[in-house]
């Protein structure tokens, strides 16, 4: 039944798909954050925090939301949609498998409030994270993995640690994929959008 949903044929589909476990998993990390973490867990340990810092880039709000703009694009074409080059055992693209694991850390950190720029508290699940642009760039990295399972080149076979790789074969025949390009183009333009309201954000806590 999952397959059927999430491998459909038409993007939409995919996606709506691909979101509602995502979030579903995003929920349940953020519950576990709050409830069971001590506030601060995840605070300065991974790399994304690292790269963005605790203060406007350069003292401008541009260039902060360039900086944002890029990590966000880099994780997505780095670990959304790379990894859907490649299918799992039971086929599907791994880059469905790193989106989610992007929003269980997401889910955590609010949870747990580990932002570099304090949230005041650890907050517990709520709507609360429709104010957060954070979501936002969730969401474009589900429709960039959902846009992008047709780039699958290879599959994983046999159980880990003795797991092979072979290729998988296309339909030379098949047009380039439309539906792929405007998903990915979409996903962008929501990036695009929620760095630049993430850096209005900062720019104005830092101030404040």
């Amino acid at each position: 039944m999952f397959q059927k949903y999430l491998l459909h044929e038409k993007l939409p589909v995919r996606f709506g798909s691909l979101l509602g476990i995502v979030l579903i998993a995003f929920f349940a990390a953020w519950f576990v954050g709050y409830y069971f973490l001590p506030e601060g867990a995840l605070r300065g340990r991974n790399v994304a925090q690292a790269l963005s810092g605790s203060s406007l880039a350069g003292g401008s709000v541009w260039l902060e939301w360039l900086r944002i703009l890029a990590i966000n694009l880099g994780a997505m074409f780095l670990l959304v949609i790379a990894p859907n080059l490649i299918r799992s055992p039971h086929n599907y693209p791994l880059g469905y498998s790193t989106v989610a694991i992007l929003a269980v850390v997401f889910g955590m950190m609010i949870g747990t409030n580990s932002f570099t720029l304090s949230l005041g508290s650890k907050q517990p699940p709520s709507l609360m994270v429709l104010g957060s642009s954070g979501l936002y760039e969730i969401i474009a990295y589900v429709l960039s993995a959902a846009a992008t399972t047709s780039l699958s080149s290879y599959r994983l076979i046999g159980q880990w640690p003795r797991q092979t790789i072979e290729r998988i074969a296309h339909d030379q025949r098949n047009p380039v994929n439309r539906e792929r390009n405007i998903g990915v183009l979409l996903a962008v333009i929501i990036l695009v959008v929620a760095c630049g309201w993430e850096a209005h954000r900062i720019s104005l806590a830092v101030s404040s």
